[in-house]
């Protein structure tokens, strides 16, 4: 069965908002599965290689609108010289100190660095930026309430969890 790719960011904010219990009783269903850690994110890094392709991240550009990565200091000096700015400047122009020790937030969203829907430090831009929406690393059962958050946010990310509870269906209807 091939279910379609959702990649309007309006109704897409508007479908997780209203499937918010939905996901949250499926969150809960994911922490107590009887289904190891290494195949669920096997599967989610699945789903994820079938649906990235199919979205144009440069038609949505909602993650640099709303989210405010952290970064690092080695992300600060990237940045600084991509720009051309003192590392001083930057902060003081463009960030915040983040609650995680030792790191910076965007002082603002949309990102200051978003042009036309694309980034204009791309290759200097931070890693969370770089990874985002981190669903190919391991460990995303223990990442599944920003999956939920993120789900409103990213088309990516909304497809993967749709598509994740209709492969889970079957074995939560027989636990």
């Amino acid at each position: 069965m091939t279910m379609d790719i959702e990649t309007d960011g309006e109704r897409i904010r508007a479908l997780a908002s209203a499937k918010e219990d939905e996901n949250w009783r499926f969150r809960a269903y994911l922490k107590g599965v009887d289904l190891p850690d290494a195949a669920l994110d096997r599967l989610v890094r699945r789903r994820l290689e079938e649906i990235a392709p199919r979205i144009d991240c440069c038609a949505c550009a909602n993650c640099c609108k709303v989210v405010s990565p952290l970064l690092s200091h080695k992300d600060v000096l990237r940045l600084s010289d991509c720009l051309g700015v003192e590392k001083r400047d930057l902060i003081d122009d463009y960030l915040r100190p983040s609650r995680e020790k030792g790191k910076h937030a965007l002082a603002q969203t949309p990102c200051p660095f978003l042009r036309d829907q694309r980034c204009s430090v791309y290759d200097a831009r931070p890693d969370d930026c770089r990874s985002f929406p981190r669903l190919h690393r391991p460990g995303f059962r223990s990442r599944l309430i920003r999956v939920i958050e993120n789900c409103s946010i990213c088309p990516i990310v909304y497809n993967v969890l749709e598509r994740l509870k209709s492969d889970l269906r079957g074995r939560r209807q027989r636990s």
